[in-house]
């Protein structure tokens, strides 16, 4: 695999609450996470949520899972995390209602098993077609789901930004678990939602379709987002499965 990314505060936050993490073993794990709360208290809830799922995942995770078993030890880091973040928060008044998103991706060989919380995304390139393979879980994309609103409105809503599950907002954690087949010649995009909330989906693809380096094509997705206002913090992995690539281990 070839893997590139970059995080970036962008042009009118102050603190990066974004953040992201690569883990390689005899699997790879990618994950991004976009953190919420005052001061400083979203940078601690997306690095604390990347660092518990990573630790409690990775002591459980060896070369003979399956998916379903992967799937069960994600849940389980997840809520894990969750409740970390959470206590956190009760012991730190100032990071009363701190949260953070969190999209992850395990895989080993051809196998894969996504994680999600929250409106970062996760999308796949494959045969010229783009697919977003995350939902969000917001307002906006409730009532867009439901309906109430098309997608043009969706775009420019005044809750636009109101987040219906994350990590930390509430005991009960509800998060989406999707095995994935990745294939050779696939490309894999993480990114949180400074970065979609600037590039559209049809730019995303013409981008990852003319991709000749993922750290390239990582970086000129941040800059294209900051051209454009850069209002949030932004982050990018990319992930490509080679077509000559033998079965094993990642590397970036």
């Amino acid at each position: 695999m070839e893997i590139g990314v970059l995080t970036d505060t962008g042009k009118i936050r102050e603190i990066n609450q974004d953040d992201y993490l690569i883990h390689e073993n005899s699997y790879c794990m990618f994950m991004v996470a976009d953190g919420m709360g005052g001061h400083s208290c979203g940078e601690i809830a997306s690095k604390m949520a990347l660092e518990a799922v990573c630790k409690q995942a990775g002591s459980k995770l060896n070369n003979n899972v399956d998916v379903a078993s992967v799937t069960g030890i994600l849940n389980e880091a997840f809520h894990k995390a969750n409740q970390q973040i959470m206590q956190y928060a009760n012991e730190n008044p100032e990071c009363h209602g701190m949260g953070t998103t969190l999209s992850m991706i395990w895989i080993k060989d051809h196998h894969g098993v996504i994680a999600h919380v929250g409106d970062s995304r996760i999308y796949l390139l494959r045969n010229k077609e783009l697919f977003q393979l995350t939902e969000d879980h917001s307002l906006v994309a409730e009532l867009f789901r439901r309906g109430e609103i098309t997608e043009e409105e969706a775009l420019v809503h005044p809750q636009k930004h109101v987040i219906t599950r994350a990590m930390g907002i509430d005991e009960t954690l509800r998060a989406d678990y999707i095995p994935l087949e990745f294939k050779p010649d696939d490309v894999l995009l993480l990114c949180t939602d400074g970065v979609t909330n600037l590039i559209c989906d049809d730019e995303l693809r013409s981008n990852l379709m003319n991709i000749k380096s993922a750290s390239k094509t990582a970086k000129a997705l941040i800059e294209m987002a900051n051209e454009r206002g850069g209002y949030d913090n932004s982050t990018a992995i990319i992930v490509r499965r080679l077509l000559s690539e033998p079965e094993g281990r990642c590397s970036y």
